[in-house]
C-alpha cells in the first residue's frame, strides 16, 4: 500500500478528492494501463459530476509513479475535458521500462512480463508481450489535439531517478517531445538530443534554472506555449508536496490585442510560457482596432467583437480574474488620422462595457491597458503607417489618463522600447520576438505585484 501525500492538503483545502484503486497493481492483464484501467477512472470522474458539487472545468488528474503512468493514459484516452494533467515521476514506455527493470535488477520486469501476459504467468526466460507492452506505453499514442486545447500538461521527474529511483529520467523527456511534436510544435520548443543526453547523465545540467520548487533546485524547465510544462528537479523517484496543488492558484485571463497578439511567438505566447499555472484564453486578431471597421471589416473592430471574446472566455473557462488588452496601433494608421480624438473615447467605452459583463460583476477582474509600442519614422514604414508615431505619441498620456480614471492597471511598454525600437521591431510596426518577450515579461511582473 502506497501512501497518499496529498489526501490531507485536498482535505484542508475542501477539494473534492477520488483516489481511484483502478485494478490494483500494475502485475496483471486488467492493470497496468488497459482499457478497464481508463473507464475505471472516467467513470470515477463521472460519479463525482453526478454526485457531488464539482465544477465541471475544475477536473485535475494527479499521480505519482504508476499513478502518473495512469495520468499520462487519462492525457490519451480520457473521454472528459480535463483542465490540468500532473504528472510525477512518469513511466511513459513499458517496453523500454521492461528492459531497464532488467539492466537494473529490479522487481518490475516480472510485473510487466505478468500484466502483457494473458494468462499471467512468466516463464523461465521471463518473456513478455512486445506488442502488448507497446499498446499500452503512451509514448506510441496519439494526443487528442482538439480534445486537450483547453488542458494543461505538468510533468515532473527527478534528475536522479533511474539510478536511485526506479524510472529513468529520459521516459519524461521523450514523452515531453512527443506530446510537443503531435501539437505542432516548432523546433525550439523541443529538448534537444545533446541537452537529453546530459540531463541523463550528467544528473545535473550545466545551465541550471535559478529557481526552486518545494525547497529543490530546478536543474531544467521546457515549456510549449503554457500547454505543456517540464520540471526537472534535484530529486529522484518522488511527488514533491509542498508543489503538488501549485496549479490550483492559477488565473483565468483574457487577452484582447491584435497582430502583436495573434503572430507566431507573441506576448500571449511568452506571458503563457511564464505563467505555467494560469489560463490564458487569446482573442487577438491581426488587424484588430479598438473601434473602428479596420480596412471595411467590422470583425477587427473590438467595440463591435467584445461580447463574443467575453461570452468565449467565460464558456471556456467559466471563471476570469484579469483582462489584459494590448491595441491602439492599428487605430493609428494613416486612414484614422481624422479620427484621432475617438480613439482614447473608444478605449474609454470599452472599458465601460466590460464592466458593465455579468461576468465583471461576478468575479471583479483586473484589467490592464497595455500602452502601444512606438512607430519608426515614416521614412522606415510603408504608406499606411505614415504618420503613426506622432499619433502614438498623442495616445500614450490619453490612455495612463483612461487607467487611472477607470482604475485600471496600465502597463507602460512604450517608454521600454523607445530609445531603441529598431532592435525590437521586425518593420518599424510588428514586434520581433526580442519585443514579445519585453512585453509578455513586464504584463507578468505586474500581474505578480497585483493582488
Amino acid at each position: 500500500m502506497q501512501k497518499d501525500t496529498i489526501a490531507w492538503m485536498c482535505i484542508e483545502n475542501d477539494y473534492n478528492y477520488i483516489h481511484p484503486d483502478f485494478r490494483g497493481p500494475n502485475n496483471t492483464y486488467e492493470a497496468c494501463g488497459s482499457s478497464l484501467v481508463i473507464s475505471d477512472i472516467d467513470d470515477a470522474i463521472y460519479f463525482a459530476l453526478k454526485n457531488r458539487n464539482v465544477d465541471k472545468n475544475q477536473i485535475h488528474i494527479i499521480g505519482v509513479s504508476g499513478g502518473d503512468y495512469a495520468t499520462l493514459l487519462m492525457y490519451m484516452k480520457s473521454k472528459y475535458n480535463v483542465s490540468t494533467f500532473l504528472a510525477w515521476a512518469p513511466i511513459s514506455d513499458i517496453e523500454r521500462w521492461y528492459f531497464e527493470s532488467v539492466g537494473r535488477k529490479n522487481r518490475y520486469y516480472k510485473d510487466i512480463a505478468k500484466a502483457t501476459s494473458k494468462n499471467g504467468e512468466v516463464d523461465e526466460d521471463f518473456s513478455f508481450s512486445i506488442r502488448e507492452a507497446r499498446d499500452r506505453s503512451t509514448i506510441f499514442m496519439d494526443v487528442p489535439v482538439e480534445k486537450r486545447k483547453n488542458s494543461k500538461l505538468f510533468i515532473y521527474t527527478g534528475i536522479h531517478d533511474g539510478y536511485t529511483g526506479s524510472v529513468p529520467v529520459t521516459h519524461s523527456l521523450l514523452f515531453y517531445n512527443k506530446v510537443v511534436t503531435d501539437l505542432g510544435a516548432a523546433e525550439k520548443d523541443l529538448i534537444s538530443d545533446d541537452e537529453i543526453i546530459k540531463l541523463a547523465t550528467y544528473r545535473m545540467f550545466p545551465y541550471p534554472w535559478k529557481r526552486e520548487i518545494d525547497g529543490k533546485r530546478v536543474y531544467y524547465k521546457k515549456n510549449c506555449q503554457g500547454e505543456v510544462v517540464l520540471t526537472v528537479f534535484d530529486g529522484s523517484h518522488e511527488m514533491l508536496p509542498g508543489a503538488a496543488l501549485n496549479f490550483m492558484k492559477g488565473k483565468d485571463i483574457l487577452l484582447i490585442g491584435d497582430s502583436n497578439g495573434a503572430i507566431k511567438g507573441n506576448w500571449g505566447q511568452v506571458l503563457a510560457g511564464l505563467r505555467d499555472h494560469d489560463f490564458l484564453f487569446n482573442t487577438s486578431v491581426s488587424g484588430n482596432t479598438i473601434g473602428f471597421d479596420n480596412a471595411g471589416n467590422p470583425k477587427l473592430n473590438t467595440l463591435r467583437n467584445i461580447d463574443c471574446y467575453v461570452d468565449s472566455a467565460f464558456s471556456t473557462m467559466e471563471h476570469l480574474d484579469a483582462v489584459v488588452i494590448m491595441l491602439e496601433t492599428n487605430d493609428c494608421k494613416a486612414v484614422f488620422d481624422r479620427k484621432l480624438e475617438q480613439v482614447p473615447k473608444n478605449m474609454e467605452k470599452l472599458i465601460k462595457m466590460i464592466k458593465a459583463y455579468p461576468v465583471y460583476e461576478m468575479f471583479r477582474p483586473d484589467i490592464y491597458i497595455i500602452s502601444p509600442p512606438p512607430q519608426l519614422t515614416d521614412d522606415k514604414l510603408i504608406p499606411k503607417y505614415h504618420g503613426g508615431k506622432k499619433r502614438i505619441e498623442y495616445l500614450i498620456p490619453e490612455f495612463e489618463k483612461i487607467a487611472e480614471k477607470e482604475k485600471c492597471y496600465y502597463i507602460d511598454i512604450y517608454s521600454k522600447m523607445y530609445k531603441n525600437f529598431e532592435s525590437y521591431t521586425t518593420d518599424g510596426i510588428h514586434l520581433n520576438f526580442k519585443g514579445q518577450i519585453l512585453v509578455g515579461g513586464n504584463i507578468n511582473i505586474k500581474l505578480n505585484n497585483t493582488k
